[in-house]
């Protein structure tokens, strides 16, 4: 990996860890049954059928995106993962390993990347974009000869050859301003005609077509594949229920304001897209964050972040956040003020609750997570705490 990737993952990059985070799992016998397209929307390792195992491999590159972790110690978590679960994998350990770690931190970084080249911002100071082609032990001849093409941004060859081009591809896209196009007397070429080549999915028995030079896999641009994927979300975007039966949810009976309430939740869990109201908040949280609604919301933003990082909670739990905050044991609040931690109990387990109050006034959930009754007695303990019905 070269050195702007490695750098660009040091520096915790927001946009990639979103766009890793809106991944849905997906289980697969071997590689090429997901087309790869789907890739920028769906997160599978080949040969991981589970979604307890495609859980805790999501939940290790997502450390390593966030926290910078390196991939001497992202093979700790393999080893711990696949020991975890007897998964046997085809190949050796090492590389393995540096396959996942790579091609997931790598394609997340870049679509992280062109999300921000893309914005009307960046747009207007850098128009043009750069091929780059770094040092490799391996060079690809056809990767060298796109070395310093200059194409304007918005050009539909970046539709297949934004980088990386294939496993262990070091090329990067640049963006360049008119300005340094001026000063390097630079200037905007010919679009290299795209020659396709067949190829025989060893997955489906398919034939598909490839661009020559782009390893088959690696022949769409997950960043435009996201955002597309993002507009199309936005455009069903859910939002909090405001009338059930015609009157506003409070005025409604509570098992009949639950049960919307989880309907609304399996909607997110299926959409992730919008922000929905996922349970009623006690008159204790109302009075503790000094607030006038009773109302809690969960946004696809929390949602894909608490997936990524507690893949031990299972959809179910989520669908019985109603529930959990009709029967809080404990509540305290932040120093601030305006946030709070609840623990809750539901089907004889314990969850804490993070949640807060916004400038609007609104209540939303921020974390939730499962606790064992040690964990839950040292949180109850850690401040003061406000007990429901005081």
């Amino acid at each position: 990996m070269n050195a702007a990737l490695d750098a660009g993952f040091a520096l915790r990059p927001s946009e990639a860890i979103s766009f890793f985070r809106q991944k849905a799992n997906k289980g697969t016998k071997q590689w090429g049954e997901l087309a790869a397209e789907a890739h920028a929307r769906q997160f599978a390792v080949a040969g991981a059928t589970s979604n307890a195992l495609l859980n805790d491999f999501k939940s290790a590159i997502n450390k390593a995106l966030t926290d910078g972790t390196t991939l001497l110690e992202f093979r700790k978590d393999f080893d711990r993962i696949v020991g975890k679960h007897g998964w046997s994998y085809k190949g050796s350990r090492a590389w393995r390993s540096e396959i996942i770690y790579r091609t997931n931190l790598s394609s997340a970084y870049a679509a992280g990347r062109y999300r921000k080249m893309t914005s009307p911002e960046a747009l207007e100071i850098f128009p043009y974009w750069r091929y780059v082609h770094n040092v490799s032990l391996h060079p690809r001849i056809v990767h060298e000869a796109w070395g310093g093409i200059i194409l304007r941004a918005d050009n539909p060859w970046w539709n297949s050859h934004f980088a990386p081009n294939g496993w262990g591809c070091n090329c990067e896209i640049q963006p360049v301003s008119r300005r340094k196009m001026a000063r390097n007397g630079w200037k905007e070429d010919e679009a290299p005609e795209v020659v396709t080549r067949p190829w025989v999915n060893p997955a489906t028995g398919k034939t598909e077509q490839v661009p020559t030079g782009i390893s088959p896999g690696f022949q769409t641009n997950p960043g435009k594949v996201w955002m597309d994927e993002e507009a199309r979300r936005a455009a069903v975007a859910l939002k909090p229920v405001t009338a059930i039966e015609g009157k506003p949810p409070a005025a409604a009976p509570p098992e009949v304001r639950r049960s919307v309430q989880k309907k609304e939740i399996r909607k997110l869990l299926d959409t992730r897209a919008g922000v929905v109201e996922a349970a009623t908040a006690p008159e204790t949280v109302i009075k503790a964050l000094n607030v006038e609604t009773d109302s809690v919301l969960l946004s696809d933003d929390t949602l894909s972040k608490n997936l990524a990082k507690h893949p031990e909670l299972k959809e179910d739990a989520y669908v019985a956040l109603p529930e959990i905050f009709e029967d809080l044991t404990s509540i305290k609040l932040g120093k601030e003020e305006t946030k709070a931690v609840a623990l809750g109990r539901w089907d004889s387990k314990l969850f804490r609750l993070a949640i807060k109050r916004t400038g609007r006034g609104e209540i939303f959930l921020t974390s939730f997570l499962k606790v064992s009754e040690a964990e839950a007695e040292r949180i109850a303990a850690a401040s003061k705490k406000i007990k429901p019905g005081d």
